[in-house]
């Protein structure tokens, strides 16, 4: 279980919900749904309950294949290292309501994949869950690859309170 006091918790701290979707096999659209989910959450009228429009976050830790910043048109796009941490990339630009973040930002070649195997891999997703600079959010989409054991990896960094499955 998720302590109270990490830096994945704290940088966690100010996101309502973290939606986590998952499949046991590839190739069945989770990145589709994740991308959908994060539009229409990001279309909602419904404000949240500071009486604004919603803020949404997308974090795309599929490693392999990461395909968020290409469905999002933001495929040629830079991560930018602040004090805070990385400045996740707007894709509604100075809106700044749809953050995104991506393995696929850091790659040299868009076409690229990152091949790590087990604590590499976890240490990526703990960085970009404690690294980012997401702000405050309503909801955090996360978008995971294959394989049943991500939700494990997911849910040890995940404070209790805040996960939502999909």
């Amino acid at each position: 279980m998720a302590s109270t006091d990490t830096p994945v918790s704290r940088r966690l701290q100010d996101v309502r919900h973290v939606i986590i979707v998952l499949s046991g096999k590839g190739g069945v659209g989770k990145s589709s749904v994740s991308t959908q989910l994060a539009l229409s959450l990001y279309a909602s009228s419904i404000p949240s309950s500071s009486s604004r429009s919603p803020r949404i976050g997308i974090l795309d830790i599929d490693l392999t294949g990461p395909s968020i910043p290409r469905m999002l048109g933001l495929d040629q796009h830079d991560v930018h290292q602040s004090s805070d941490g990385w400045v996740p990339v707007y894709a509604d630009g100075s809106t700044a309501r749809l953050a995104c973040m991506s393995v696929g930002f850091l790659l040299k070649r868009r076409e690229d994949s990152v091949v790590w195997r087990g604590p590499k891999k976890n240490a990526m997703i703990r960085q970009f869950l404690s690294d980012v600079r997401w702000g405050e959010l309503d909801y955090l989409v996360v978008d995971t690859p294959p394989g049943m054991c991500w939700s494990s990896r997911c849910l040890k960094y995940i404070p209790p309170g805040r996960r939502d499955f999909g």
